[in-house]
């Protein structure tokens, strides 16, 4: 019964964990020549950021019946050497010399073919605890010609732009603790603010949990009056009848039931104008409704 309760419990925040953007720093890439064919513990690109489109960065047109050559990026945030992350990328030309300290990846991960065509990827990668900040996540874009907010351009490739974010070189995700990172750096979720202390409030022990509010204090405050008695006022017959109640309750004895006339389409009306809606792109909507989920995360922790 533990072990069915406690797998049940493990696989809910497993999904929840799921459906949250993942900020942990990147640990690894690779090149691939199918999208289908990703190493284990890497997820691909293969859509750009901005169009929804196919992300291929070799991107050559050739003849009908020539195979089209295709190369994407793959990135992970589990594999790679342990306790490094990826600081930083560039692009350059195909035949130069990456900068000191970086590195290239000459062959596809899955067919051993040539990675690049014209311009190619350099990397490095840097122990976490010797690092504030690290790269987080990478796009591909085939419209935009400079990188979304919140996101730094790292080079053009055969006619698309890469892009990638900064964030946090540790792990939090992961607890914190066990990536080497002391767990009072770690934000915590909002204290839950002081209980008021005016006299609208009755006093509550300290176990309370919540404040009741006492109603003969409030402004503006008076009781509901009391039901009619008497003679009941007079009603229409029930086929013109338009209260929204029925005889049992004589308080809101004249209100209309009737559609808003901006709803009704008479002589002397106009259609109502249904308003138009812009299409946008996933950078727009995400740039208008980023949110990171960090207080749920830890929540979950």
């Amino acid at each position: 019964m533990f072990s069915s309760s406690h797998r049940r419990s493990n696989f809910i925040l497993d999904s929840l964990s799921k459906t949250l953007p993942d900020d942990r720093p990147i640990t690894s890439i690779q090149i691939i020549e199918n999208a289908e064919k990703c190493p284990p513990g890497f997820y691909v690109i293969s859509k750009t950021y901005d169009q929804d489109q196919d992300a291929d960065l070799w991107r050559e047109s050739g003849s009908f019946l020539k195979k089209k050559t295709l190369r994407y990026l793959c990135l992970s945030k589990t594999e790679g050497l342990p306790n490094f992350v990826l600081k930083e990328i560039h692009v350059v030309n195909d035949k130069s010399l990456p900068p000191e300290g970086y590195s290239l990846l000459h062959k596809t991960a899955d067919s051993e073919q040539k990675a690049w065509r014209k311009k190619q990827i350099c990397y490095k990668l840097s122990n976490k605890n010797n690092i504030k900040l690290a790269i987080t996540d990478i796009i591909i874009c085939s419209r935009l010609k400079k990188a979304p907010e919140g996101f730094t351009l790292a080079g053009e490739i055969n006619g698309v732009i890469v892009c990638y974010k900064m964030g946090n070189a540790q792990d939090t995700q992961n607890g914190g603790a066990a990536a080497g990172v002391n767990a009072q750096n770690i934000d915590r979720p909002p204290d839950r603010p002081p209980k008021p202390t005016s006299g609208a409030y009755p006093s509550l022990s300290d176990d309370g949990d919540y404040e009741i509010l006492n109603p003969s204090v409030i402004p503006g405050y008076r009781p509901a009056p009391p039901p009619p008695t008497g003679v009941q006022p007079h009603r229409p017959p029930v086929q013109h009848q338009t209260s929204t109640l029925n005889s049992h309750f004589g308080v809101l004895e004249g209100v209309p039931f009737v559609l808003s006339p901006r709803l009704t389409n008479n002589r002397n009306s106009t259609k109502p104008q249904i308003p138009i809606i812009k299409a946008r792109s996933r950078a727009q909507v995400l740039k208008d409704y980023n949110y990171d989920f960090r207080l749920e995360r830890h929540s979950v922790i």
